[in-house]
């Protein structure tokens, strides 16, 4: 009987269904090490190799490998629609909305308007779980979430998607940086500066980038990558970097002073607020996602 976790499992799959580790570890949100380490550890315990590698080439199943896959889509499969009855069991019995959220949103949007909510619906139940946005569309997809609200230029595939409003980006820097009184920076000038960014596998990672590029820096050097915004805006702070975040987590820093916007010449592109879901949603969802309009 094999008794791998679900999450080895999930991790398994996503390997064949992406056709590498590399490809995997990308859209899992993870590292690639941790990818293989997951893979070597189910190999070890069921005692034969589940691909052949070969250098310059994807890993092709095993018939072990083949056998296993089968069974991972199969408890996998049957482990979501378990969980979706369970969430949907509570959801009914106690008028509760589970939101998963990504950080940004859950510090900065969300706030007001679920306060907004909770004033109106006293008696719904609203928990809220946080993380990357990775994490987060996972909750969804598990149905362990009703909904998940994330920042994105595009919808993710996999969910329905909805926009519930824009958000702004900006380029942000300490007061006392060179660029900070300037005017019309263009890309070249910006792109002499170094970055501090979101971990480069995520999500987060790849929207900053795709809008920096999109204005024309194209190249730029990382001083750092952190994951999470508020230390990312002490890092800019205390030091001579750049950092591209939504307008929401550094709208009170730019009040106070504590960080400068600068003024490019050509502006940001707009982020999208996204509400995504997989099961229809109930009036309560619906009632909710107007609050957040």
């Amino acid at each position: 009987m094999i008794s791998a976790s679900a999450r080895r499992l999930s991790v398994f799959k996503s390997v064949v269904d992406c056709g590498g580790f590399n490809v995997a570890a990308n859209q899992l949100g993870i590292a690639q090490p941790s990818v293989g380490a997951h893979v070597k550890a189910l190999e070890a315990q069921l005692g034969q190799p589940l691909f052949q590698r070969s250098r310059g080439s994807k890993p092709r199943l095993t018939k072990a490998g083949e056998a296993v896959y089968a069974y991972a889509v199969d408890v996998l499969a049957r482990s979501e629609v378990t969980t979706r009855k369970l969430s949907d069991l509570r959801a009914q019995s106690t008028q509760e909305i589970t939101l998963a959220v990504h950080r940004d949103v859950a510090a900065y949007y969300l706030p007001e308007r679920l306060t907004a909510f909770a004033a109106r619906y006293p008696k719904v139940r609203v928990i809220t779980r946080v993380g990357t946005i990775e994490e987060m569309v996972k909750q969804v997809r598990a149905g362990v979430a009703t909904v998940v609200l994330f920042l994105s230029f595009k919808p993710i595939s996999g969910i329905r998607c909805e926009v519930l409003g824009h958000e702004a980006l900006e380029l942000v820097a300490a007061p006392q940086h060179p660029l900070a009184k300037q005017r019309n920076l263009s890309s070249d000038e910006l792109g002499r500066w170094s970055f501090v960014t979101g971990l480069r596998h995520s999500r987060f990672y790849k929207m900053t980038d795709a809008a920096l590029k999109s204005i024309g820096i194209a190249a730029y050097d990382i001083a750092m990558e952190v994951e999470e915004s508020t230390a990312t805006k002490e890092m800019v702070r205390r030091g001579r970097a750049l950092a591209c975040l939504p307008h929401c987590s550094v709208a009170a820093e730019l009040k106070a002073g504590t960080l400068t916007a600068l003024k490019l010449a050509t502006p940001l592109p707009r982020l999208n607020v996204y509400c995504g879901y997989v099961a229809p949603l109930r009036d309560a969802d619906r009632t909710f996602m107007k609050y957040l309009r």
